[in-house]
C-alpha cells in the first residue's frame, strides 16, 4: 500500500501503486493546470492538436546501414523507436559457437515425429472422374495433369451474360442457344457443340472466335443483336457459317414455348 498527501487538495491518498498516486495529482481538481491538461488531451483526441514528429538517422546494429526514423520527442527520449532497418535484420539471430554446440548436442538422438510418414491426399478429377493423388500438397488440385492440358484454355463455360446451363450433355450459354438446341434434338437433327477457336483481329488486337454449334459441317453462331465485333468475327471466319439473330431465332423460340412453356430455361439440368 502506498500513502501520501496530495500537494493540491491536501488529502491523504492511499493507493496500491505510486503510479496511481501520480495520476491523482495530475488530475486533481485543485491542480491549477488541470483545465489546461484536459483541453490539451481533448484537442489531441479530436485531431486538432498533433504531436510533432522528428526525423532522425540511426545505424542498423546488424548490417550497419544508415536509415531514417520518424518519431515523437517522447518516443526518442524513452528509446521507443525501431532498432533495425528491416524485418530481415531484426529476425536475424547470431549464435555463438558455444550455443551452436549446445543446440547440436541437444538434438542428437531425437527422431522427428513425422519421419517416415507420408501424407497422401486424393482428389476426384473434374474431367475424367477418376481419383488421383495430390502432388506437392496442392490442396486445390482438381485435374490430372493430362486432363488439365485438354481442359485448359479455350472458351469458358458460363462466361456470357445469358442464362446458361447443361441440357442433355450439351452446354448452352443463353436461352437462345437452348431453344435452338432443343429444336434440333427434338427433330433428330445431328448437332454438336463447337470447341475449336478461330483467330481474328479486332481493333489491332488478336482474339479467338468460338462459334456455338456445328450441323452437317456448317458452323452456327447465335446472337441477340448485330455489332461491329460480330461483323469482324464473321468477315474473317475461314469456313461456312450461318448467323441467327433475334429475328431468325423467333421460330425456334415459338416452338420451344409452345411445347415446353414460356419458362423453358427450367429444362436446364
Amino acid at each position: 500500500m502506498y500513502e501520501k498527501v496530495c500537494k493540491w487538495c491536501g488529502n491523504l491518498i492511499s493507493v496500491e501503486k505510486q503510479q496511481s498516486f501520480a495520476s491523482h495529482v495530475a488530475g486533481c481538481i485543485m491542480n491549477p493546470k488541470v483545465e489546461e491538461r484536459y483541453k490539451k488531451n481533448s484537442e489531441r483526441f479530436k485531431g486538432v492538436l498533433k504531436v510533432e514528429r522528428i526525423e532522425i538517422s540511426k545505424e542498423c546494429p546488424k548490417c550497419k546501414e544508415i536509415f531514417k526514423v520518424i518519431a515523437t520527442e517522447s518516443e526518442i527520449r524513452r528509446n521507443k523507436v525501431r532498432l533495425f532497418c528491416s524485418r530481415k535484420c531484426s529476425n536475424t539471430r547470431i549464435h555463438s559457437e558455444k550455443t551452436k554446440e549446445k543446440m547440436s548436442s541437444a538434438s542428437i538422438g531425437i527422431i522427428p515425429y513425422n519421419k517416415g510418414v507420408k501424407k497422401i491426399k486424393k482428389f476426384t478429377c473434374l474431367k475424367c472422374g477418376k481419383e488421383g493423388i495430390i502432388k506437392r500438397y496442392n490442396n486445390k488440385q482438381k485435374y490430372h495433369s493430362e486432363c488439365w492440358r485438354l481442359s485448359s484454355g479455350g472458351i469458358r463455360q458460363g462466361s456470357s451474360r445469358g442464362k446458361s446451363g447443361w441440357y442433355k450433355g450439351y452446354w448452352c450459354d443463353s436461352s437462345y442457344e437452348l431453344a435452338y438446341l432443343i429444336y434440333n434434338l427434338d427433330n433428330s437433327i445431328l448437332i454438336e457443340r463447337n470447341k475449336n477457336g478461330f483467330e481474328y483481329t479486332h481493333n489491332d488486337e488478336k482474339h479467338l472466335f468460338y462459334p456455338d454449334f456445328i450441323i452437317g459441317g456448317k458452323y452456327i453462331e447465335i446472337k441477340n443483336y448485330k455489332s461491329e465485333l460480330t461483323d469482324s468475327k464473321i468477315s474473317q471466319f475461314p469456313y461456312e457459317i450461318e448467323i441467327y439473330y433475334k429475328e431468325e431465332m423467333k421460330p425456334f423460340i415459338e416452338y420451344v414455348k409452345n411445347k415446353y412453356g414460356k419458362d423453358f430455361i427450367k429444362l436446364y439440368e
